[in-house]
């Protein structure tokens, strides 16, 4: 069976979906089935808090088989509501002259995993610090704030990485705040059913 780490960055995505898999808080950030090896992470908001927590996470503990992330995300023109499975990420801030822009390629490939299911769009990610109310891309995109840090995680541990987001916004705090109360838009349970 595999050893499977979920990792989420806020406790109300997490709780969610802990209690869908029968999962018992360890402590405050990690949840765990033992019988079907499983666990849960909460890293915390952002790229540098994300990259943190799960660097402490695999020292202290097995490396997981697969690394599988859920969560919420903004986007260009995605509808709201909708899953996505995230085939690229790339780093928001990074732009380094004579280097190509969102690029980290000392980070390795930056490849997910994908699920073979026709019915989950597969969509590039841009990984930001802050919440994304404007950009200069074009392209149908998501925007997160954590999952290039874990990829760049897994690239060095060589864990695979699949991750499921559900777009809450299209580059607007106020459908964002608006969308909150929301159960259709803000349950992450849903995102189970792509794994079976």
């Amino acid at each position: 069976m595999k050893n499977i780490l979920f990792i989420c960055a806020m406790e109300k995505e997490a709780k969610q979906i802990a209690e869908k898999l029968e999962m018992k808080e360890i402590n405050k950030n990690l949840y765990e089935n033992e019988n079907e090896n499983k666990r849960l992470l909460i890293t915390g908001i952002g790229k540098q808090l994300t990259a943190i927590n799960l660097t402490q996470y695999l020292s202290n503990n097995s490396k997981p088989d697969l690394i599988i992330n859920i969560g919420f995300a903004g986007s260009t023109d995605i509808p709201i509501g909708k899953w996505v499975n995230i085939s690229r990420v790339y780093n928001y801030e990074w732009e380094i002259p004579g280097e190509e822009k969102y690029v980290m390629l000392a980070g390795g490939s930056q490849k997910l995993e994908v699920l073979e299911n026709s019915n989950i769009e597969k969509v590039e990610c841009y990984s930001s610090e802050s919440f994304v109310t404007e950009t200069d891309l074009e392209e149908h995109v998501a925007f997160d704030m954590e999952l290039h840090s874990i990829s760049l995680i897994c690239d060095l541990y060589e864990i695979p990485l699949l991750s499921l987001k559900k777009i809450s916004d299209n580059l607007s705090l106020g459908d964002y705040y608006e969308n909150l109360n929301k159960e259709e838009v803000f349950e992450l349970v849903s995102c189970l059913d792509f794994l079976k």
